[in-house]
């Protein structure tokens, strides 16, 4: 399409509802590839969608647990949010992991829409759309939004804080603008956040209105010739609305309630283990193996946060024009900085790295990325290239992942290669175009090839191969009725995608308390994972086998471990014929 037709496209699409239906959509056809066809994922998903089948299944949705134990890691939030999606749309014995998956999903939509109001608030109607677009076709953003557990929800609720706190700051000098309700509005995201995942909502509001005041108060210092602190004091007044009584009541209305009982539930052990056992460690050290060193999260940011990063460089150039000029846009630098910086500097000196943390920032950052695009013309061409190279690179390493992965793992190869070319063709085409200044065209490649990322890699060649060997037992166990009425299950395969695949009723233990414990005349089921047997235990799974009423077997590989794994099946009890 020619330049002119794509500016009245983008015009258009700017306008009335156009502009958030069509992110929506954008958001929807990244997300609902992987939530339906991608089986449950190890470990967390699989933990919070167990720990939130044992709530609805027990009604207690105070405590949250994994089987028999205690799981006081983060707040409840989330498990709240997927008991009642679950509810409305399946119920708890269906084991459907795609409900638990939905209030991620509206976490994804609720980024993506607060993406696009930052970015309107900001740069105008198509700064908004460019925005919204981008950050709904994410990598990172569109994977999360698969995954039944905090981080997307976390993202939507933290953007809609930014964006509250934004507001209160635009409309500091309007008379007419409504600054209680939305600082009762900015103080409600914040509980919601909070009950979802503890303190980074608090954080990332908190340290970008205090960059955003100190910044301001230093610049007007230097424009005035005043001094910082009565600059600062005077600079800090509109966020006094933020002490309207009603605001921090809603967030301690919010939160507290739920943390008093849990702390009764749990004899005090909640926010003993949330902050000494979870917290602490990744304060100090690479907890759970998740290390890394500063500047982890820009290393991964070509994958991450594909397809946007093609604009990235350039939105950072016209930010930096903005501040050198004093241009009206030196407050939007400011914003989008204080929004995204502060945060993201937060996770990489943290010594515990996980590639979601800074999934926060990505929203400022994808505002930052439709600024470049709106001053394209002025982008120097190093800037245009540096970005042309980030989103190949990023598109080469994704293709080398999806061929990898289907080879590797029995999954659907030739077509795991055509993605592969859709990926680079687009990557190619999106960066070719921008550094030949057709931009509008550049970003609609780069939207597509978000997109065939997620449908492809998410939708088709992950759910093909053999990674989920928790899921495909209990599947196998259906298929030969190896559990005719629900017995109990002993499993020394201890991933938590099979103990919720198998509903709950599962016992995990190694296989020496196994075959100390295994009374052969009850009935049940019994899975052995032959990558943890010894050759101690030859004489034991021999006689297993023998005594089973019967037995199957499968093949996968435990990506949690990095290791292959055979998994048998044995029905054991009396051998009699159960009608199913």
């Amino acid at each position: 399409m020619r330049a002119p037709v794509l500016d009245r496209l983008s015009a258009r699409l700017s306008r009335g509802f156009a502009a958030p239906v069509l992110i929506a959509l954008i958001v929807l056809i990244a997300a609902l590839p992987g939530v339906f066809s991608l089986p449950v994922l190890d470990r967390d998903e699989a933990r919070y969608a167990q720990a939130t089948a044992q709530m609805l299944a027990t009604d207690d949705f105070v405590s949250i647990n994994f089987l028999d134990e205690e799981r006081n890691k983060k707040p409840v939030g989330i498990h709240w949010m997927q008991a009642a999606a679950v509810t409305a749309l399946t119920g708890e014995e269906a084991r459907q992991i795609w409900a638990y998956r939905v209030p991620s999903v509206i976490g994804a939509l609720l980024a993506a829409l607060g993406t696009f109001w930052i970015g309107r608030n900001l740069l105008g109607a198509r700064g908004g759309l460019f925005a919204g677009s981008l950050m709904a076709a994410t990598v990172l953003l569109g994977a999360e939004a698969g995954i039944a557990k905090t981080d997307a929800m976390l993202a939507g609720l933290t953007t809609l804080a930014l964006f509250a706190l934004l507001r209160l700051r635009r409309g500091a000098d309007d008379p007419t603008f409504k600054r209680r309700a939305w600082a009762v509005a900015f103080w409600g995201f914040v509980g919601l956040g909070t009950l979802v995942k503890g303190p980074v909502t608090p954080l990332a509001a908190g340290m970008a209105a205090v960059v955003l005041v100190v910044w301001e108060a230093w610049a007007a210092s230097r424009v005035e010739g005043a001094k910082f602190w009565p600059s600062l004091k005077s600079q800090a007044g509109w966020l006094r609305p933020l002490a309207f009584w009603p605001g921090p009541l809603l967030a301690i209305l919010i939160v507290v309630p739920w943390l008093v009982s849990v702390q009764i539930a749990t004899d005090g052990a909640f926010l003993r283990e949330a902050l000494g056992d979870d917290l602490g460690p990744k304060m100090v050290t690479g907890d759970e193996g998740h290390g890394g060193p500063p500047g982890y999260h820009l290393l991964l940011i070509p994958l991450a946060f594909l397809p946007a990063v093609l604009f990235l460089p350039s939105g950072i150039a016209a930010a930096v024009r903005a501040l050198r000029a004093k241009t009206d846009l030196a407050f939007a630098a400011r914003v989008l900085i204080a929004f995204s910086l502060p945060v993201w500097l937060l996770f990489e000196l943290l010594p515990t790295k996980l590639p979601h943390y800074v999934l926060p920032a990505y929203p400022a950052l994808a505002v930052l990325c439709a600024w470049g695009i709106m001053e394209w013309a002025q982008t120097k061409a190093l800037w245009r290239w540096i970005g042309a190279v980030l989103l190949v690179l990023g598109a080469f390493v994704w293709t080398a992942a999806f061929v990898y992965l289907a080879i590797e793992h029995d999954g659907p190869a030739p077509f795991a290669i055509l993605a592969g070319a859709g990926l680079m063709g687009l990557a190619v085409f999106a960066a070719l175009a921008s550094a030949r200044g057709a931009v509008r065209a550049a970003l609609l490649a780069a939207i597509a090839l978000g997109l065939v990322w997620h449908v492809a890699g998410r939708g088709v060649i992950a759910p093909m191969t053999n990674l989920s060997p928790g899921p495909e037992a209990a599947r196998l166990a259906d298929q030969e009725n190896l559990r005719p009425d629900r017995e109990p299950v002993w499993s020394t395969y201890t991933e938590p995608s099979l103990v919720f695949t198998f509903g709950g009723e599962v016992t995990l233990l190694d296989i020496g308390p196994l075959r100390e414990t295994l009374d052969a005349s009850q009935p049940g089921l019994v899975v052995i994972d032959h990558s943890r047997a010894g050759e101690e235990d030859a004489a034991f799974l021999a006689e297993l086998e023998q005594t089973a009423c019967a037995s199957a077997g499968l093949e996968g590989y435990n990506y949690s471990r990095g290791r292959p794994v055979r998994l048998t099946l044995h029905r054991i009890g009396p051998c009699t014929e159960t009608t199913p």
